[in-house]
């Protein structure tokens, strides 16, 4: 099986909270990042925590490396560890919209993986730390807005709707 299987297999175990599944599967759990680029080859690469800079704008996620894969199948992406990301789908969106999906990854990391949750601690640090507004947040909507719902995913609209309540309402995590 692909690591890109495995991948899925650990975002869909995760959303379901059977993360034993992805480590029967993989027989030793989740990859590292080296196994990860390892695997995947082409031009993916490791950015050492705190190292990755989007727009000018240096990215953490605590002591979290970020994977650069310009093949990954969607935006980003996270492991337990590590973030990935698409270079070559992220340089077709807005700044506002790549530091979303950055936070959002980020998000995983954090909270765990529930897609409300990631998308509310991405509006919610970027409120904090002043790259998103309400323009902003309106640029996120459009990006976001057209996507159907799926197995881990509500439609780009409802995730909208909840990213707006979220902006306002700090209490909400």
């Amino acid at each position: 099986m692909k690591l890109r299987n495995f991948l899925a297999l650990g975002l869909l175990a995760a959303g379901l909270g059977l993360s034993a599944m992805l480590t029967v599967a993989h027989g030793e759990g989740p990859p590292t990042p080296d196994e990860y680029v390892a695997h995947v080859g082409g031009d993916a690469r490791i950015v050492a925590a705190g190292e990755l800079t989007l727009d000018n704008r240096r990215m953490v996620c605590g002591h979290r490396p970020t994977v650069l894969d310009s093949q990954l199948d969607d935006y980003g992406a996270a492991y337990p560890g590590f973030l990935i990301l698409n270079p070559r789908l992220m340089a077709k969106v807005s700044t506002p919209v790549k530091l979303w999906i950055f936070a959002h990854e980020c998000g995983h990391q954090f909270r765990g993986p529930d897609e409300e949750t990631a998308d509310c601690f991405a509006v919610q640090r970027g409120r904090r730390q002043g790259w998103l507004t309400m323009e902003g947040l309106d640029e996120i909507c459009k990006f976001i807005s057209p996507a159907k719902g799926d197995t881990m995913h509500f439609t780009g609209s409802h995730r909208c709707n909840y990213m707006r309540t979220c902006f306002g309402d700090p209490s909400i995590r």
